[in-house]
């Protein structure tokens, strides 16, 4: 179910992401989740969460993804990144 950004033009979304984007009931479990509140609080600590999330709602996903990278080399954003996964793997 995962794919790479080497599977994608970069910038682009995910297939995972374009079909939850796709699912409303879904999407709405997933934001709501304990998993999502915490990944949201630690990237609005990184920096610029809402201009990351104009340029991926405009199709352009690098700004998000770099903010993502740079969350996973900290212990406590790589445990966040991994409870994401799991609640999407679950999903």
């Amino acid at each position: 179910m995962k794919s790479s950004a080497s599977d994608r033009p970069s910038g682009s979304l995910p297939r995972e992401a374009q079909e939850l984007m796709k699912n409303p009931s879904a999407l709405k479990a997933l934001l709501q989740s304990p998993e999502t509140k915490r990944l949201i609080s630690l990237l609005q600590q990184q920096g610029d969460l809402q201009g990351a999330a104009k340029q991926v709602k405009a199709g352009d996903a690098s700004a998000l993804q770099e903010m993502l990278l740079r969350l996973g080399q900290s212990r406590e954003g790589g445990e966040a990144l991994t409870d994401m996964e799991g609640r999407l793997e679950r999903r």
